[in-house]
């Protein structure tokens, strides 16, 4: 099984994401049905959504073009996003991690609330954590070759549905696409059942952060003279010069 995914090249730019604004088909299986998404995922290109996104952002109708990329699928036993800021606040400290049970899609469409970690990215510790009543999961289902929603048993509902290990190593990969990308990043990712402990997690897609990356980062509200200005200052107001 295929994931068939679109790959424009109006995706994914630093002050417009294109998130979501067109196709992405999973667990494809056969070389028709493949072929056939291939052409719905082109197609998706000029759906009215992702039309009037391009108007909003001034891009021009034509003048995008789009390859369509074919994956393995991953067996999603848990998936999500990771923000290597906080989306509420700005905050570069942190590394905000949204995440739920079976494949992503269902947090990234925001169909499940996932449970919330923040992760403190210097010292790599979880320092806030929300869960969740994860009601559903998306699964695949073998003999259909398609997924299929199921309801998630009630004693994993509201369970943390990742470990403590699996955040950090979540917050790692995160900032580790940070720091190659050169920006705050927007991660999906994935831990595949099917792999063992240690080489299951998967970064599926990266993409800037559009929102708080574009805002100018504000200027320290209190400012210090340096060099012998300081100096004298301090001798003449040893107070003031700290006010």
């Amino acid at each position: 099984p295929v994931a068939v995914r679109s790959s424009a090249t109006a995706e994914d730019l630093p002050d417009a994401s294109f998130a979501g604004q067109q196709d992405t088909y999973l667990w494809v299986v056969g070389a028709q049905d493949v072929v056939e998404h291939v052409r719905d995922c082109w197609a998706s290109l000029f759906t009215a959504r992702a039309m009037k996104y391009r108007h909003d952002n001034d891009l021009g109708q034509i003048d995008v073009l789009m390859s369509v990329a074919v994956q393995k699928m991953v067996n999603s036993r848990a998936a999500g996003v990771a923000m290597t800021l906080d989306p509420l606040n700005g905050d570069r400290t942190r590394i905000v991690i949204d995440a739920s049970y079976g494949l992503g899609e269902l947090v990234v469409s925001g169909i499940v609330t996932p449970d919330n970690y923040s992760v403190e990215k210097v010292l790599m510790e979880v320092v806030d954590r929300k869960i969740a009543d994860k009601h559903i999961e998306l699964i695949p289902d073998g003999a259909a070759a398609t997924t299929v929603e199921r309801a998630v048993s009630d004693d994993r509902r509201k369970a943390q549905c990742l470990t403590d290990s699996e955040i950090i190593a979540v917050a790692k990969l995160a900032k580790q696409l940070e720091r190659q990308n050169g920006c705050p990043q927007d991660v999906e990712w994935a831990f595949d059942a099917d792999l063992p402990d240690g080489e299951n997690l998967m970064a599926l897609q990266s993409r800037p952060e559009t929102v708080w990356s574009q805002k100018p980062k504000e200027k320290p509200k209190t400012s210090y003279a340096t060099g012998m200005a300081g100096i004298v200052g301090a001798l003449n107001n040893p107070i003031g010069a700290r006010k």
